[in-house]
């Protein structure tokens, strides 16, 4: 699997597959600066080869267009990873973009706008799998179902738990092996934000 992406990486290559679609052929490093409004091909050059380096392009050298797409990039699609979710007490998550991680097409299914990371923070759900700084896949939805993990907004915090409805609140569960983390119970001021899909360990992806 081809190794994440910064914004600014992604947004590179996103001009550069747009371009392909449109022209049926790789942007030269000049349009590639015309296009991004770069003050020199210098930027471009440094772009393509950390590209290059992370699995997204083919370089050919002694060659002018040496620049080509993976084959195997029509298989993945890239998820953005917008912040971080406690796995203990709820702390603020940050909707900025900080990286692009790519994924298989399958795990997404036709919806891939529809998903999101964070990075888990904290030991409440270490027996449920999920550990710090694990990269959690979330699907955005605003309901769930009763004992699915959930990313849950309280006021303007987040947390993930097991999402336990009662018949007059809402109980957001930890699983752990740490004795201090005790269930949430809410009435109110509660969203669901979405669902946890997938757990990916922290070194099974490269950041």
């Amino acid at each position: 699997m081809s190794a994440s992406l910064t914004a600014k990486q992604q947004r590179v290559l996103n001009t550069i597959y747009e371009f392909y679609r449109t022209y049926d052929r790789i942007p030269t490093h000049q349009e590639l600066k015309e296009k991004l409004n770069f003050k020199s091909t210098n930027s471009v050059q440094q772009y393509i080869k950390a590209l290059k380096n992370k699995g997204y392009l083919n370089i050919e050298k002694h060659k002018s267009r040496g620049v080509s797409l993976k084959d195997s990039l029509s298989e993945v699609v890239n998820i953005p990873l917008i912040g971080r979710v406690a796995c203990g007490l709820p702390i603020f998550a940050e909707e900025n973009i900080e990286a692009y991680i790519p994924v298989d097409k399958h795990i997404v299914r036709s919806k891939p706008q529809e998903y999101f990371f964070l990075t888990a923070q904290g030991d409440s759900m270490n027996e449920a799998g999920i550990d710090d700084q694990d990269l959690l896949l979330i699907e955005s939805k605003e309901e769930a179902n009763p004992n699915e993990i959930v990313v849950a907004l309280i006021g303007d915090e987040a947390t993930v738990k097991f999402f336990r409805p009662g018949t007059d609140y809402i109980a957001l569960v930890p699983k752990s092996n740490n004795p201090a983390h005790k269930p949430i119970l809410l009435k109110e001021e509660f969203s669901i934000q979405g669902v946890v899909k997938k757990v990916f360990k922290k070194n099974d992806l490269e950041m």
